[in-house]
């Protein structure tokens, strides 16, 4: 990683992303606890936090070809710049208006459809094949990091100074994040239009590329389910700590809830240290499978124990076996797809994932409600086992 790092280029990009990652923690605690707080509702709260992947979702591969028809550089600055600007529109016009909220958050996830897959589309053209592994481990860390030690501050944050506040403080983030990009080199995009002319021309090119290129199927193909049942764990851990280890003490519960999220984002900064060893050992394809399935059967585990202690080892084991397998499977599509198509199988990888990762948390409050928080888990790890047999059963593409 200090190798990956001596690239200036790489480095102001993970320089920005470090920054753009303190306000987004401040904000990520913010949005639900104000809007909470302002209409009173669950749902209102959870239509707030959606909105934003669905933007993703929906927006993602409507704007997939700018990233493969534009400096890349710029489409990062303008979604920090931008983003910047939606944030900032919270504490000077919305702050009581469920409906500013909503736009505010799909806003956000606009600008990143278009952000995300460029920042992945930028990785390979700065760092060489071999250090992919690396380099994509320390565009994640910032988050994961930061989960684990800033999650806590950030909710004191804003406990202390209000939502108001917070928001400021992420919209300056933001600002400052962009500014550092400035310094970035130009990144042009390959301006080969792949998938037919014109602007919607390359948008269904690119959706057939997905389907057509044998990594890129194999890899969303096995992805996609497998996030649907590990996203059973966004949703289930805080019905888990109150009702289970905390015999329904909302207080203690949420205290507890605080620890299995600092022992997953534990595990994942330890994943993101390894995992470029790890890939180089044992060939990405292997790490890949290998970290699914121990991801798959630590999720199982952990709804069989019922006490705390057990369970925080096992969230770190699978924040650690998170991080093997969803790194050597972005540098697998990296390197498996040509590169005037790669901003646009990025797009539609983000879209998937958090497509999918919408429907699992559906699925982990259904079945936490109907069958139990244990039950939830055991069902949901089962569902990520069968997956990675079936991608080992399948046969691993050659990238």
């Amino acid at each position: 990683m200090l190798k990956v790092l001596q690239n200036r280029d790489f480095a102001r990009l993970f320089l920005s992303n470090f920054i753009s990652e303190i306000g987004t923690q401040i904000y990520r605690i913010a949005i639900p606890v104000w809007a909470y707080t302002l209409t009173g509702s669950p749902i209102a709260t959870a239509g707030v936090v959606a909105a934003q992947f669905l933007a993703s979702v929906v927006m993602g591969p409507l704007l997939s070809p700018l990233a493969d028809l534009y400096d890349r550089k710029w489409l990062i600055f303008w979604s920090e710049a931008l983003s910047a600007v939606a944030v900032a529109l919270l504490p000077l016009f919305f702050m009581e208006s469920l409906a500013g909220w909503l736009l505010v958050a799909f806003l956000i996830g606009v600008f990143q459809a278009v952000g995300n897959p460029a920042v992945s589309a930028v990785v390979p053209e700065l760092v060489g094949k071999d250090d992919l592994d690396a380099a994509n481990s320390l565009i994640y860390l910032p988050r994961r990091s930061l989960e684990m030690v800033f999650m806590g501050l950030a909710g004191a944050l804003v406990g202390l100074l209000g939502a108001r506040a917070a928001f400021w403080i992420d919209a300056v983030s933001f600002a400052f994040s962009a500014l550092v990009l400035l310094s970035l080199r130009p990144l042009p995009a390959h301006r080969k239009r792949g998938g037919g002319g014109g602007y919607w021309g390359m948008v269904a090119g690119g959706l057939n590329y997905v389907f057509r290129n044998p990594v890129t199927r194999y890899v969303i193909g096995i992805l996609a389910p497998a996030a649907m049942f590990g996203a059973i764990d966004a949703t289930v851990p805080p019905v888990l700590a109150t009702k289970i280890f905390a015999g329904g003490d909302g207080n203690q519960g949420a205290l507890f809830y605080g620890f299995m999220e600092a022992a997953f984002a534990a595990g994942a900064v330890l994943g993101l240290l390894s995992v470029a060893t790890i890939s180089k050992r044992f060939s990405r394809p292997v790490a890949f499978l290998g970290g699914l399935a121990v991801f798959g059967a630590t999720e199982l585990l952990v709804g069989v124990f019922g006490s705390l202690w057990p369970v925080l080892a096992l969230l770190l084991i699978m924040g650690f076996a998170n991080q093997i397998f969803i790194v050597p499977a972005r540098s697998m599509i990296q390197v498996g797809v040509e590169s005037e198509f790669l901003g646009r199988v990025m797009a539609a990888w983000g879209a998937v994932m958090n497509g999918a990762a919408l429907v699992g948390m559906m699925l982990g409050g259904f079945l936490a409600e109907f069958l139990g928080p244990q039950e939830a888990f055991v069902i949901g790890g089962a569902g990520v086992l069968f997956v990675a047999l079936m991608g080992r059963l399948k046969g691993v593409p050659e990238v």
